[in-house]
């Protein structure tokens, strides 16, 4: 029986990957996440001069995918953005969270903004389901990277091929949020299936140990709405911009599973029958016990059906994702 939001944190510990997407509505704390608060009246201008994305572009409860690049146009960051009433929220992994705040604060200056670490105050909740018969009774938004926000509640809609929905709650409604749930039937469910949906929608992300390694078109950051072209300058901008309009992109980021119990780091490199290097682990997570579910940053120029990570287990190279 769930009876809180702490009874429910150590109930996921002993949940597996393997639900049943298609036919049960699913709820998971997505505790690897954290989360980011922009505020002041100089808080729009500043993420603009320094994100991918055009964050004028963003309504209130509205977001979108971002990335922040350092000089040479090496993403430091992947997130989502939000826009709130009276500020901005960053949600990032949570690995990358005082990273990306740090690295933030080197830009404020005189700007007034203030940037603070929100993760203890809230809590996040990844919520799936197969058809839209209960979406009402949570008022869920039915348009991608839409959300809908009450009482400080706020819910966005991300892509995936089923119905999925990132759920912001105050840390001290948790228990409230979980109630409501627990009536409705929403089931239980680990959060590494927040992770594949992720994956199999394509969305890039960048952990402590790939930061500054990738370009935004070498994990096709470009592709999903991460990077506009038609915004003035930021960090790496024109390297990026370079890249779209003069050259042609040497890596694209691509679908992967493997057969293995092991689960390689982030960004440990996939390489060729010969041992040399075509690539790298961009974002990895447990399909089954014995299946690795993967997004590859891999050179266009590599034969992609003989690809190993280890240099020994054979990687099943699905599809580019988000492609041109």
């Amino acid at each position: 029986m769930i009876t809180s939001w702490q009874s429910i944190i150590e109930q996921q510990q002993t949940l597996s990957s393997n639900a049943n997407l298609e036919l049960t509505s699913l709820f998971m704390p997505l505790t690897q996440l954290g989360v980011l608060k922009v505020t002041g009246e100089d808080g729009q201008n500043f993420l603009q001069n320094l994100l991918t994305n055009d964050v004028t572009d963003l309504a209130i409860n509205q977001s979108q995918l971002s990335g922040l690049c350092n000089a040479k146009g090496r993403l430091f960051s992947v997130f989502l953005l939000i826009r709130r009433k009276e500020h901005y929220q960053i949600i990032v992994p949570k690995s990358m969270c005082a990273l990306l705040q740090q690295r933030l604060a080197m830009y404020v200056l005189r700007s007034k903004v203030t940037i603070t670490d929100q993760t203890d105050e809230l809590v996040c909740v990844g919520l799936t389901q197969p058809s839209d018969d209960q979406i009402e009774s949570l008022s869920l938004s039915d348009m991608i990277y839409q959300g809908y926000g009450h009482n400080n509640h706020l819910c966005i809609k991300l892509p995936s091929n089923l119905n999925r929905w990132l759920y912001i709650s105050p840390q001290d409604q948790a228990d409230e949020l979980c109630k409501t749930l627990a009536e409705q039937q929403w089931q239980l469910a680990s959060d590494s299936i927040w992770n594949l949906l992720d994956i199999e929608a394509g969305l890039p992300m960048v952990f402590p140990e790939s930061k500054e390694k990738f370009t935004p078109q070498q994990v096709n950051l470009d592709l999903v709405n991460g990077v506009s072209f038609n915004k003035g300058c930021y960090p790496g901008q024109e390297v990026v911009a370079r890249l779209h309009y003069l050259g042609k992109p040497s890596r694209r980021m691509f679908l992967a599973e493997a057969q293995t119990n092991d689960l390689p780091e982030i960004a440990t490199e996939v390489t060729t029958e010969d041992g040399n290097v075509a690539g790298h682990v961009v974002y990895v997570e447990h399909k089954s016990s014995s299946t690795l579910k993967m997004l590859l940053s891999l050179k266009l120029t590599e034969d992609k059906s003989k690809v190993f990570l280890d240099q020994s287990t054979l990687i099943d190279v699905i599809s580019q994702v988000a492609t041109e």
